[in-house]
């Protein structure tokens, strides 16, 4: 799957908060089948840099929100991989 810049999915004029915005728009992706099990998410760095133009930070949160909800698992050292278990 090819990432590209993402920014214009991001609205941080909105009530949203920013991670959670970030959050739904991967989990999306799980969902629809995009992002298929055990594929590997770009580092947080990469997603905050060069796909949502946001701080790293947000991305961390995002992914853990991705995390407690089953979609995401990190394996420190290897990187951030779709679950096999659906929704």
């Amino acid at each position: 799957m090819a990432w590209g810049n993402r920014a214009d999915r991001i609205d941080h004029e909105g009530p949203r908060f920013v991670w959670q915005q970030i959050a739904d728009d991967i989990a999306a992706d799980i969902d629809s089948g995009a992002l298929p099990a055990n594929s590997r998410l770009p580092s947080e760095q990469a997603l905050g840099d060069e796909v949502y133009g946001v701080a790293r930070a947000t991305v961390r949160r995002a992914i853990a929100s991705l995390v407690e909800q089953g979609l995401v698992v990190v394996v420190h050292g290897r990187g951030t991989f779709v679950t096999a278990e659906p929704r």
